[in-house]
């Protein structure tokens, strides 16, 4: 990953071939994570568009690729702005530190690709 910002649509694309698979595959710890990973992002008190946000400053600070598309296209599927995910952007580079700027030019790449379902 990372030969300066790969095909977002093939991440898209692999994303969820491999999903497919892993869920296929009867090995109930991936059903496991997938239902945590939903719960987590239930609306709560903190609304799903934050918890989308949140998402997407871990993963800025994890330097996890498909996770950043995944998070700013679901962010934005919430409603969340430019704005708002730039300066969520923001917070995980300064929490991050000098490794995060890859991951966030990468948000900038992702912000500029048009989705396609």
């Amino acid at each position: 990953m990372n030969d300066v910002f790969d095909d977002i649509g093939e991440i898209r694309r692999s994303r969820k071939e491999y999903n497919l698979k892993m869920f296929r595959s009867g090995v109930g710890t991936f059903e496991e994570l997938e239902n945590l990973e939903a719960n987590a992002l239930r609306e709560g008190a903190l609304p799903k568009k934050y918890k989308e946000l949140i998402g997407l400053g871990i993963s800025i600070c994890e330097k996890c690729y498909p996770c950043i598309e995944y998070h700013v296209t679901a962010a934005m599927e919430l409603g969340a702005t430019r704005q708002e995910i730039l300066e969520a952007t923001a917070v995980a580079l300064a929490m991050g530190g000098a490794v995060s700027e890859w991951p966030t030019r990468f948000v900038f790449k992702v912000l500029d690709e048009p989705t396609t379902a």
